[in-house]
């Protein structure tokens, strides 16, 4: 995709931060519709989600980059700027820390599903370098969502937290991902009842998301910290027994927790 922009005569602005690669107003409507055919069906195309955000950026980003700056919290992330990176993992030393703390817990997710935060994309067509942050924090959180939810990354969980990110942060990708991806689902009717409206729910009422300073809350036990930000997990009845991955990693949970392993003081579950 990224050649068919170098076919395009028209003069290119000039670059305002490391990586960015700035389009002119055809090429930025150009990524948006070549991604967005695809991305939105398909939301295991990081790559094409990515550009679709980006290209999409100037309608949702300030609004998002707002929230984040509405609390002492997310104004220190925008002024010290942090990125989560695998060799900023390494460094703090999750893997070490004890079971049920939000460190550990990231660390285990991204062993079970065999990924790194150096995944995600780097921002390249947002302009504005403050906007291009507020981006690339929400893409190197993402995985975090799924470790306070207990979600594997699995298309059913990844979509559900569409729906909630939808909600949370009012991302417009988010909300056409959980409108059309839900189309490539074998139990779309199962997943419909067991987690939209759980999603909807938690995105509304649960504070925002973007401005968490996860960095600073490694050692913070999982469960206090969706008892702060007023999140629950799924726990509607029989969700569990339909959906084997999110079983497997409550049911770890209970086990170290009967073990005394967990460091979190027991929730409801």
């Amino acid at each position: 995709m990224r050649s068919s922009f170098r076919l395009l005569t028209a003069p290119q602005p000039t670059p305002n931060y490391p990586g960015h690669i700035p389009l002119t107003l055809s090429q930025t409507v150009l990524l948006a519709l070549g991604s967005g055919i695809v991305g939105v069906l398909d939301v295991t195309r990081g790559d094409l989600i990515a550009s679709l955000s980006e290209s999409t950026a100037s309608v949702f980003l300030p609004s998002l980059h707002a929230k984040m700056a509405s609390h002492p919290e997310g104004r220190q992330i925008m002024s010290d700027r942090p990125r989560i990176s695998w060799e900023s993992v390494k460094r703090d030393r999750l893997g070490e820390m004890r079971r049920g703390t939000v460190g550990r817990e990231y660390w285990e997710w991204l062993k079970g599903g065999e990924v790194t935060p150096d995944t995600r994309a780097e921002v390249q067509y947002i302009d504005s370098p403050t906007l291009a942050y507020t981006m690339l924090r929400y893409r190197q959180t993402h995985d975090l969502y799924h470790t306070l939810f207990s979600l594997p990354p699995t298309l059913p969980h990844e979509l559900s937290l569409k729906v909630l990110e939808f909600t949370n942060m009012s991302l417009p990708v988010a909300g056409l991902s959980s409108t059309f991806g839900p189309l490539r689902l074998n139990r779309r009717a199962t997943w419909t009842r067991d987690w939209v409206p759980w999603a909807l729910r938690t995105g509304r009422e649960g504070k925002s998301l973007v401005g968490v300073y996860w960095e600073k809350r490694w050692e913070q036990g999982v469960g206090e910290l969706r008892r702060e930000l007023g999140v629950k997990r799924n726990d509607m009845q029989g969700v569990e027994g339909r959906w084997g991955g999110y079983r497997k990693i409550r049911e770890l949970e209970r086990e170290l927790r009967r073990k005394g392993e967990w460091v979190d003081e027991p929730e409801e579950w």
